[in-house]
Formats: structure tokens, C-alpha cells, sequence
């Protein structure tokens, strides 16, 4: 089923709409939107962003060093609502200081799981919070995004989504997916200023998203909290902020 939200300024932007739960519906299209970085966006996709889908909000999940580095892209200007939630805690080093680590690294899958777990441990309150908002009637149809749109993003994504009811498979078919243009994503990173890595031999095969990685995640947070929505109580998100998300993203 054709999830992709085409725009020219951004490569892996899709509607988490039209995946089967666990009640036998569909998750609402129109509602949400993960993508990469924003900032290359053009006038036509902002106009498609605003008009098309009707987009009121948006969900900023990098780094406070990436969103000084790299700004907000041109829906700084327009009246969106925006919400900076960084799914990594403390300081981010950034290119041409010697400590320098590439925000996009090959990590084997173990370690990927780590990272994903730490998202949850280290930064649990900016996650809650995105669930909170994204659960909020008023938040209208919003975008959340990282830089390549594929693990922070992929994260978030995957616990709004065992929240409301998707299947297992669904989720992991839906982290997958980003696969098809993994390529053109890194190819945009490259580029940045942000993401830049001449001197580093990461290979698009190395950035994919294995399945294996987002069935561990998902396994992890079953055994250290009972599940993607136990997680969220435990982190302060209340039964009625849950309700509210199945009923705002599920027919």
C-alpha cells in the first residue's frame, strides 16, 4: 500500500495511516507524518505540507546542536506549531571538533538496540512528551522528524504505533520501508553540514534498517516495562492521553 508523502526537499516523509490493528481497522491517513530533515524543503512542498495534508504541528526529534547547526528549514516561517524534543541528551559534538562522532554511524544490531533503548532511558521525558502531544486533538495533523528520518523517528513511530494496536509485523514492515530510499536519504545528509563525513567509509547497506533491530527493540521494552504503552504510563503519560491517541489515529 503506497504510504509515501512525496516532497522534492525531503526523501523519506510517509503517512503512518492505512496499517491494520489489532480491532480489525486501519490506522487513520491524514493524521501523521515521520520524515527526515526538513531543511531543503521547497516552496511547493510547503504549500503541499500546509494545504494537502493541513499541517499544524511539528515535532523537532534531533539534537539542540543539529537544530542550531542545520535551523528549522522553511516552515520556521510559517504558522506551525513546533516543538524542539531532542531524543539525545546532553552535549552533541558536531563536525570539525576532534571528538566528532557521525550522528548516522554503523552500529551492528545489539548495539542499534542500545541506542534505541537509550532514547527511552536517557531522554524518556521528550519522548513522552511527543506521545502526549501527538495524542492531543488540538495538535491537528503533524510531522515528526530526525535528520534521516529512520531511528529516532523509527522509534517514536514504532511506539505510537503499538500503542494504538498495529501489529508487530506492521511496524517492523513500516521501519523497513525507509530502505527503498535509503540511498537518496544519505546521499541529502552527506551534504549537510551537520552530517558531513568525508574521512568515514559508512556504506548505505550499513545504514539500512534491519528487521531484526526494531524486533529487539520492541522485545527489550516488552521485558523492561512491559510494553510500548506500559513504557508510556510508567513515563507519565496518562490513560486519557492514550485514549485520545487511539482515537485520534485509528478509523
Amino acid at each position: 500500500m503506497h504510504r509515501w508523502f512525496d516532497l522534492a526537499g525531503a526523501d523519506n516523509t510517509r503517512d503512518l495511516g492505512g496499517m491494520p490493528t489489532s480491532s480489525g481497522r486501519l490506522t487513520r491517513r491524514g493524521v501523521l507524518l515521520r520524515s527526515d530533515t526538513l531543511q531543503e524543503l521547497t516552496p511547493a512542498d510547503v504549500v503541499r505540507l500546509r494545504q494537502a495534508f493541513g499541517l499544524r504541528t511539528v515535532l523537532d526529534l534531533r539534537a539542540e546542536e543539529e537544530v542550531a547547526h542545520e535551523g528549522r528549514g522553511p516552515l520556521e516561517f510559517e504558522s506551525v506549531a513546533y516543538h524542539h524534543l531532542s531524543f539525545l541528551p546532553g552535549q552533541w559534538v558536531m563536525p570539525g571538533d576532534p571528538r566528532h562522532a557521525a550522528i548516522v554511524v554503523d552500529l551492528d544490531s545489539a548495539a542499534r538496540v542500545e541506542r534505541y533503548l537509550s532514547y527511552l532511558r536517557l531522554a524518556g521525558d521528550a519522548a513522552a512528551r511527543a506521545v502526549r502531544l501527538l495524542a492531543q486533538p488540538t495538535t491537528g495533523p503533524a510531522l515528526f522528524h530526525c535528520a534521516a528520518g529512520k531511528d529516532r523517528t523509527g522509534v517514536l513511530a514504532a511506539l505510537v504505533l503499538d500503542i494504538v494496536g498495529v501489529d508487530r509485523e506492521s511496524i517492523i514492515g513500516d521501519y523497513t520501508l525507509t530502505n527503498e530510499r535509503i540511498a537518496l536519504v544519505d546521499a541529502r545528509l552527506a551534504r549537510r553540514p551537520s552530517y558531513r563525513r568525508p574521512d568515514n567509509a559508512i556504506t548505505v547497506d550499513s545504514l539500512s534498517c534491519r528487521p531484526e533491530v526494531m524486533r529487539g527493540f520492541l522485545d527489550a521494552v516488552d521485558r523492561i516495562w512491559g510494553g510500548p504503552t506500559a513504557w508510556a504510563l510508567h513515563a507519565g503519560v496518562t490513560e486519557a492521553d492514550l485514549h485520545s491517541l487511539r482515537t485520534r489515529l485509528v478509523e
